[in-house]
């Protein structure tokens, strides 16, 4: 099976942020926000925890997005490319990979192995529910350079370095 590295991972906790008390992420948020990003039912109004307890939170957390990863993208992508994959599913949930009935979409190119598609693809992922958020265009680009190869910490500068 395959995993994120620790390179990954490095980059979803740098774009995730250490948030010790809960909180709501945007204001079209569903649920709360706690640690590296954990987000559902089960964070409430002034829950606390520990960083130690954010990162096993956070693996434990990836781990899931991870199964399903390797369950569907290809052995085509190196470990660049797979760590980006996952922290875009981290991030925007991992229903883009699943297969569907829809042809030549982002599961198809995961599945597939065609790399420059899904790189192509991958650009998109800046709206929250149909509304452009710079944001997620910052943590795009960072991800984006992470799928090129670049190391957690300067893809996370390239993406913060982001204007617009």
């Amino acid at each position: 099976m395959r995993n994120i590295s620790e390179n990954g991972l490095a980059f979803a906790a740098a774009w995730e942020q250490f948030a010790p008390i809960a909180y709501r992420a945007t204001a079209k948020e569903e649920y709360l926000t706690i640690g590296f990003g954990h987000y559902g039912k089960d964070v409430y109004p002034g829950m606390r925890i520990s960083r130690a307890d954010a990162l096993a939170l956070l693996r434990k957390d990836m781990a899931k997005v991870n199964a399903t990863c390797d369950k569907y993208v290809s052995h085509k992508f190196n470990q660049a490319q797979y760590d980006a994959i996952v922290d875009l599913c981290f991030n925007a949930g991992d229903a883009f990979i699943i297969p569907d009935n829809v042809k030549d979409d982002f599961d198809d190119a995961v599945r597939f192995g065609q790399i420059e598609r899904t790189r192509a693809i991958m650009s998109t992922f800046i709206y929250q529910k149909g509304v452009p958020l710079l944001g997620l265009k910052r943590r795009t680009a960072g991800r984006l350079a992470l799928f090129d190869g670049k190391h957690w910490k300067e893809a996370e500068e390239i993406g913060r370095m982001l204007m617009r």
